[in-house]
């Protein structure tokens, strides 16, 4: 036998004796979370991104923006642009201003529950209104929101959007 050959037999037979055998690492059983504890994630992130939409239409800026997660590694992707916080307000204040009034319609929604305080929810909405100038807005999107809860309350921690 060459002496790599050794080498590499000897390599093995090391790390294989040094391996926990499967008797003595016995994997930890996940955390199982109550079906009834999921619903609930579901039926609150719904009720958040309902407000969400609903922010939008009142022109609540504040009130909209209090339901990000604010910080450094927020990111929220609109179509091919992409924004942490402080882009992502000057965005928001924009839009804000170009919007005279616009409601929306939520033609898909799937909230999916990954632990009582993460959730995923993806869907399709159309907007309609009118800009600031009188010129007809319409928007129609794709979603997805990854939403953790902080304080008791459910925030926006990633948004992608994509026009359709």
């Amino acid at each position: 036998m060459k002496t790599r050959t050794v080498v590499q037999l000897l390599c093995l037979v090391v790390i294989l004796t040094a391996a926990p055998s499967s008797a003595s690492a016995q994997p930890r059983p996940p955390k199982t979370v109550a079906r009834a504890e999921l619903s609930t994630v579901a039926t609150e992130v719904r009720q958040m991104l309902a407000e969400y939409f609903k922010t939008v239409e009142r022109h609540e800026l504040s009130k909209f923006l209090a339901l990000f997660a604010e910080g450094e590694d927020l990111t929220v992707f609109e179509d091919k642009e992409m924004y942490d916080w402080k882009a992502f307000v000057a965005f928001a204040e924009g839009f804000f201003q170009q919007v005279a009034e616009i409601t929306f319609d939520l033609e898909k929604c799937t909230v999916n529950p990954l632990s009582p305080r993460v959730a995923v929810a993806t869907g399709v909405f159309r907007g309609t209104g009118r800009s600031s100038a009188g010129e007809p807005v319409v928007v129609h999107n794709a979603y997805t929101f990854v939403l953790v809860k902080q304080d008791g309350r459910w925030r926006i921690k990633h948004v992608h959007e994509s026009s359709l």
